[in-house]
């Protein structure tokens, strides 16, 4: 049995609704549903307080060895690429900053442009490697779990056009005018906003 499947079912037993777990053990009821509708599994701290909340062993949650190692992997490969993209953006911006102040002197009046821009596309690229964890759980809350994967690639391609025409627009202000950079970051928003409200209508049914 899926963790997803057995948290219902001690749920179920327990005559709980989902509001009340998240409030009896101090989490967020939005983590309750991304467990439930697997899109996600609970750390290790979380698990520890659902075994003392429902009176079972973490080994009864979790049934079978494999699972328990595919829950410890997983939560280990998300704080891993969460702190790979930290380190990028965080590199990325301090080296635009040196750029911009030791040798390109345009650039100095647009840094927000481009550092928005920078953190923008390194999320979306994030988001097309299928990582559904950064994306609110209520604007992806009726994603099947089989359109996941399609879902974070558009999601994560309309992020990363925003971002790279930000990135664009910080360049084109710097070179040439307000004007012309204003019209690349509209072009890029209304392409990538296109992307984004496609993925919502034909896989979460809706914008919310």
């Amino acid at each position: 049995m899926e963790f997803c499947d057995k948290l219902k079912e001690l749920r179920a037993e327990k005559g709980i609704s989902q509001t009340k777990l998240a409030t009896d053990i101090h989490i967020s009821r939005s983590a309750v549903a991304k467990w439930e509708n697997g899109l996600g599994l609970p750390n290790d701290e979380s698990l520890k307080l659902l075994s003392e909340y429902f009176g079972v062993r973490i080994e009864d949650l979790l049934p079978d060895k494999p699972t328990a190692e595919t829950i410890v992997s997983k939560n280990k490969t998300i704080d891993q690429q969460w702190k790979a993209i930290i380190a990028l953006s965080v590199g990325c911006l301090i080296g635009l900053f040196v750029l911009a102040f030791v040798f390109i002197e345009p650039l100095r009046d647009c840094l927000e442009l481009l550092g928005l821009g920078i953190i923008l596309s390194l999320l979306g690229i994030f988001n097309i490697r299928g990582n559904i964890g950064s994306i609110h759980w209520y604007n992806r809350r009726k994603v099947k779990k089989e359109d996941q994967l399609p879902y974070c690639r558009y999601m994560g391609s309309g992020t990363l056009i925003i971002g790279i025409s930000l990135i664009a627009a910080g360049f084109v202000q710097a070179l040439t005018n307000d004007e012309a950079a204003a019209w690349v970051i509209a072009g890029g928003v209304l392409i990538g906003l296109a992307l984004m409200l496609y993925a919502q209508f034909k896989y979460n049914k809706g914008i919310f």
